[in-house]
């Protein structure tokens, strides 16, 4: 790297900074000091890892994130995994950033659009996976170069309020099957009994039910960009599900009478034979049955999962059990409906009390201060003699203490 002096034709003087980065480069400045300060900052910034491709620094956030997202889009990520991604880029991420030179975003301004979403009513699991989605897209600057560090790195979310997964109660799932109509009857005791995820119901096909009532799920339908994909479950991993009786009865029922006769048949369709559009069978079918069924307001399909998950759970399904099931790691499924589990809470609860009464050496089921109805028991005052007894209580036949006590 070097500063050259460069005199015109015309006797006007300039000053050159020749450098590599890799390719030969070189800046042009009118004054010798302005063309030595840059060559002074250039060499810092190169020899810390600072520095910057010139043409790099006029890159904007969404600029960058049209040129990666293809990589997104073909990498072996669930179907469901990019559609949410996309959602959320599309919706949360670029209105805010996309004009943005990308070297030029600090965590001030990330800490901003955040808030921004927050006033704007967003969930904080929305604003949770927008975080994530632009802070993809910015890790993949700074490993191409494009900028030094991950303005997002070390950026925490405000936690909102915790609120408990909404479930529904057998009752409710029963008007709901009522509401939906013969058809779709099947699919929504399914969902809520078995505990898939739409998409995995979407994907089944006759092969997919063994003759032990079980049933083999290994994809997952997603819609994305208006058309349908298939692809493989949430966790790349296939699981049996045994079907209850009940429901097992009802469902070879809907296979017998409306599924073709093959294999690759699938077991859930439209009217039409067309596959199942989530979308357009939240609104057209879901909505009005939710309304009829009198469930709580803005439920949607998904709220049949969690459902089963905390029928299971209230009724002493194992957690590994139920995690498997359900297609969950169990410790995920622990921590979310943990909640669900208030037999182990109380038994929990009377084992400390047994311990506690094993220590007074008391019987567990009589404490020695609380009654059955949960007051506490009066005391026996014992007498202070010695000195004045009055007002302390003591009954009339404790004799009173000597005067020379």
């Amino acid at each position: 790297m070097s500063v050259h002096k460069r005199t015109a034709q015309s006797g006007a003087v300039t000053w050159v900074v020749r450098f590599r980065d890799p390719i030969p480069r070189e800046r042009t400045f009118r004054l010798k000091g302005d063309a030595e300060r840059f060559e002074r900052r250039t060499i810092r910034e190169m020899e810390t890892g600072e520095y910057l491709d010139p043409s790099a620094r006029k890159i904007t956030f969404g600029r960058w994130h049209d040129r990666w997202w293809p990589t997104i889009e073909s990498s072996d990520r669930a179907p469901s995994t990019i559609a949410g991604y996309e959602s959320s880029l599309r919706i949360q991420v670029l209105p805010y950033l996309r004009d943005v030179p990308i070297k030029d975003l600090r965590k001030i301004h990330l800490q901003e659009w955040l808030g921004q979403l927050r006033t704007a009513g967003y969930s904080g699991s929305t604003i949770h996976i927008a975080k994530t989605a632009a802070g993809m897209v910015l890790t993949s600057a700074v490993d191409s170069g494009i900028i030094t560090a991950n303005p997002m790195a070390g950026l925490r979310i405000a936690k909102g309020t915790s609120k408990t997964r909404q479930a529904l109660t057998a009752e409710q799932v029963e008007l709901l099957a009522d509401a939906v109509g013969p058809w779709w009857r099947p699919f929504v005791l399914v969902l809520a009994y078995c505990g898939l995820r739409p998409g995995e119901a979407i994907a089944l096909r006759r092969r997919h039910l063994d003759d032990l009532g079980r049933l083999t799920i290994e994809g997952a339908v997603t819609e994305h960009k208006g058309r349908l994909v298939e692809g493989d479950t949430k966790t790349h991993r296939s699981r049996l599900v045994q079907v209850p009786e009940s429901v097992l009865q009802e469902l070879r029922v809907h296979i017998d009478e409306h599924v073709p006769d093959r294999p690759e048949a699938p077991i859930f369709s439209a009217s039409d034979g067309s596959m199942v559009r989530l979308s357009n069978w939240r609104h057209r079918i879901w909505q009005p049955a939710a309304e009829k069924a009198g469930l709580p307001p803005n439920s949607t399909p998904y709220v049949l999962r969690h459902t089963a998950a905390s029928l299971m759970a209230q009724h002493g399904v194992p957690v590994s059990t139920a995690a498997a099931a359900l297609g969950h790691d169990p410790a995920i499924y622990l921590r979310t409906y943990a909640h669900l589990y208030p037999g182990d809470l109380r038994s929990a609860a009377d084992a400390m009390d047994a311990v506690r009464a094993a220590a007074r050496k008391e019987k567990p089921d009589s404490p020695a201060n609380i009654t059955r109805t949960g007051k506490v028991k009066k005391r026996e005052v014992v007498p202070d003699l010695r000195g004045d007894s009055a007002g302390m209580g003591i009954s009339e036949d404790v004799p009173e203490a000597p005067a020379s006590a």
